[in-house]
């Protein structure tokens, strides 16, 4: 598999999954204390770069636990999994003994790519806070993006 390959097959399995993301961010944006000044989702992939990953929203502000407390029920947007063995949803793995390119910076521009496509079918919050999506730990080859509706 190549990453333009990899990238259409997530694309695929992350817009069949824009719905629940929609319905996170509405629950998100319901669920938001009213000392949250910021959001910042980020694409959080694991370091064998084996395909597995998960894009959550954080917010930030005074007492950060607090806040994220508040959301911790709608904050994932989408996680992949293993259950029974198998990927949920099902996202083509990749062995970390031998990566074929850099996975994790496929999937963290893929997933970034998507989460601007999702905050504006979203529209923003209601407290119009500024919102941002990153991949987690310098993954990625876009850096920060600034959502906007």
């Amino acid at each position: 598999m190549d990453p333009a390959s990899y990238q259409r097959d997530l694309l695929e399995v992350l817009g069949r999954n824009m719905g629940h993301a929609l319905d996170a961010l509405r629950a998100f944006d319901l669920a938001l204390p009213e000392t949250a000044q910021s959001i910042e989702i980020v694409v959080h992939v694991n370091q064998e770069q084996d395909g597995l990953f998960t894009i959550m929203s954080h917010l930030n502000g005074p007492d950060s636990y607090a806040l994220n407390k508040a959301i911790r029920a709608c904050s994932i947007l989408f996680d992949v999994r293993m259950v029974d063995g198998e990927p949920q949803p099902k996202v083509p793995l990749f062995d970390p003994s031998n990566i074929p390119f850099g996975v994790n910076d496929v999937i963290v521009d893929t997933a970034v790519s998507w989460v601007v496509d999702l905050w504006k079918a979203f529209g923003g919050t209601s407290a119009g806070l500024p919102a941002i999506v990153i991949g987690g730990d310098g993954y990625g080859t876009k850096g920060v993006t600034v959502l906007s509706p």
